[in-house]
């Protein structure tokens, strides 16, 4: 296969991966923000009845559980600000781990983008990976043909793009 032809189709998957990234997590985003609404309706629901003191700790459980909630909303936004921020440069091919990138390797194929639950695109099984993961950190700036370690797990790089 021609370079250029390889190019296009390693732009073309990239761009899928990063809009089934931003899919995926839209709907954990969503999910969370459900539960959130629901915890506090059923809190409200609580409250309008005579309160006891069994109904109260579980109101603190809710509440605590909301909370808990909220920081993962939050968390989850700022990294779906970073992968809105990919999709300008998201058909940029690179030849190092950085990014944006995907990582083929012998035992599995990587995006670096945000922390996502291994997800299929074009048929392939893929692992979002952030920048912050101690995994990324021993890969960053390697090209193919290199290898790199994580705990007790040996890597090689088959391709990056």
């Amino acid at each position: 296969m021609e370079t250029s032809v390889l190019n296009i189709h390693h732009a073309f998957s990239k761009k899928a991966l990063l809009e089934g990234s931003i899919k995926k997590h839209q709907s954990v985003i969503d999910d969370s923000k459900n539960s959130i609404k629901e915890m506090t309706s059923n809190e409200n629901e609580a409250n309008q009845d005579e309160p006891d003191m069994s109904q109260q700790g579980f109101n603190s459980e809710q509440i605590h559980r909301a909370n808990a909630l909220g920081d993962q909303v939050s968390f989850a936004n700022k990294e779906m600000e970073l992968l809105q921020n990919m999709v300008p440069t998201i058909e940029d091919i690179n030849d190092s781990v950085m990014l944006g990138s995907v990582v083929v390797t012998d035992k599995d194929i990587f995006f670096v983008s945000a922390s996502i639950e291994r997800m299929k695109v074009n048929g392939f099984s893929v692992f979002g990976l952030s920048t912050n993961s101690p995994l990324y950190q021993s890969m960053k700036g390697k090209k193919q043909g290199e290898s790199f370690s994580y705990k007790d797990s040996h890597y090689k790089i088959r391709e990056v793009f």
